[in-house]
């Protein structure tokens, strides 16, 4: 059953992916998109969306990467990343759910914000004032100090995890800001980085982030 996921190591995005699958031990062969970039049309004839991750299985693709990592834990139940009990479940799609709504929009503008000769002052501000309110709202539903909720790996954490290490790996050092996260955040990813798939997942997305910055320099 051959498992293609179409991403970049940079991405939270795809991340969120890479670690529910290191935990599960899938396979999966991990791929650019082909035809030289997202909006090529090779790659807008597998997403039209034009955007990352994707995941073909078999032929049959689905995009999301929130709907990619539900159907992976239900393709592959075992380790589970879901808590047994209703509630714990609830809270796990609620922190996902509440960093793909509030805390990514912000994140987004902020990449499209790196070039510091296009800034916009203005969209900034404003981006780093979404990502401190998003981030005040999840830490009030955190459980912690090292998993968003319960004792063990979640697919909240495989959302989190990725998307702080994105605002302080790359935001925060690129916009030369103080991190606009709260202490209890700050504290849950230094406890979370613990896990091995979750430092599995970082460390990728560290080198691919090495690699940007090299390459930026170099040019």
């Amino acid at each position: 059953m051959p498992l293609k996921l179409y991403q970049s190591d940079l991405s939270p995005f795809a991340t969120r992916v890479r670690i529910l699958a290191h935990a599960k031990n899938v396979k999966l062969e991990n791929m650019p998109p082909p035809g030289g970039g997202l909006k090529s049309p090779e790659y807008l004839a597998i997403n039209p969306l034009g955007k990352i991750p994707s995941l073909d299985h078999d032929g049959e693709v689905l995009i999301e990467s929130e709907i990619i990592c539900e159907y992976l834990e239900d393709a592959f139940p075992s380790p589970t990343l879901r808590p047994v009990d209703p509630m714990a479940r609830a809270k796990v799609r609620l922190l996902s759910r509440m960093g793909d709504l509030y805390l990514s929009p912000p994140l987004i503008k902020l990449f499209g914000q790196l070039n510091p000769k296009a800034r916009d002052g203005a969209v900034v501000d404003q981006a780093f004032k979404d990502v401190e309110i998003a981030g005040g709202h999840i830490a009030h539903v955190l459980e912690g100090p090292d998993y968003a909720a319960g004792s063990r790996l979640s697919l909240a954490d495989c959302t989190l995890a990725p998307l702080i290490f994105f605002i302080e790996g790359l935001v925060v050092p690129s916009f030369g800001r103080p991190n606009p996260l709260p202490e209890k955040l700050k504290s849950y990813f230094d406890g979370v980085q613990k896990d091995h798939h979750v430092a599995r997942g970082l460390s990728e997305m560290k080198a691919a982030l090495d690699a940007r910055i090299k390459q930026q320099a170099a040019s």
